[in-house]
């Protein structure tokens, strides 16, 4: 059995999200599209980027949102210990 935790954390500015963990998902919960490195999130929506076990993600994720409005994400890392 391999022990892990899941990092929540909430992103409201543009900037590099660096992954560093097993899985990731971010979750658009403003009201704008947000932008990750170069794909559109409508609101409510979702980008995961799964991990096998022993995978390791290193990605630097670029974040923008497409206008004014509630800018916010929610990022979900898988981390093993």
């Amino acid at each position: 059995m391999i022990d892990f935790y899941e990092k929540f954390e909430l992103v409201n500015t543009p900037q590099e999200i660096i992954a560093d963990c097993n899985s990731l998902t971010i979750i658009n919960t403003g009201t704008v599209n947000a932008v990750v490195n170069g794909l559109e999130i409508a609101p409510a929506a979702q980008y995961y980027a799964p991990g096998n076990e022993s995978e390791f993600n290193s990605t630097r994720y670029r974040l923008s949102f497409t206008a004014a409005g509630t800018q916010q994400v929610l990022v979900i890392r898988k981390i093993y210990k």
